[in-house]
């Protein structure tokens, strides 16, 4: 006689694997993050990312893929864009989506620096003195 293995019990018999990125990649997430913000419109090259594995780990790419993820969760205030460079390369950019006419706030979503924010409404009345009637 001869036992018959089932796949319900193959499947319980394989090691169990934590979901999603390994804990180490918080790291290179938090440092691909800080980067993009820290370029602003001028954005990073994908292959700067790779040449420096140390920092952004092995998986640049997956990490950007997480990060964009994360910013759909938490809004829709943010968004990281990319476009190919050259052959084999990569540009990628940290955008506001929030409308604004100013260029900077656009591509940074910070007001200028040493400026502050401006008001979202006019404090000035529209016509001096009472209404016409």
């Amino acid at each position: 006689m001869t036992d018959a293995t089932s796949v319900e019990q193959i499947e319980q018999g394989k090691p169990r694997r934590p979901r999603g990125a390994p804990a180490r990649t918080r790291s290179h997430y938090v440092a691909i993050l800080a980067l993009l913000r820290e370029r602003g419109p001028h954005g990073v090259l994908g292959s700067e990312l790779y040449d420096a594995p140390h920092l952004y780990g092995r998986s640049p790419r997956n990490r950007v893929s997480e990060i964009r993820a994360d910013l759909k969760k938490d809004g829709d205030f943010w968004e990281i864009t990319g476009e190919a460079r050259g052959g084999s390369d990569w540009h990628y950019v940290l955008r506001s989506k929030k409308p604004s006419s100013d260029w900077y706030e656009c591509a940074t979503g910070q007001p200028r620096p040493g400026q502050a924010p401006r008001a979202t409404h006019d404090d000035l009345p529209l016509f001096a003195g009472s209404p016409r009637s």
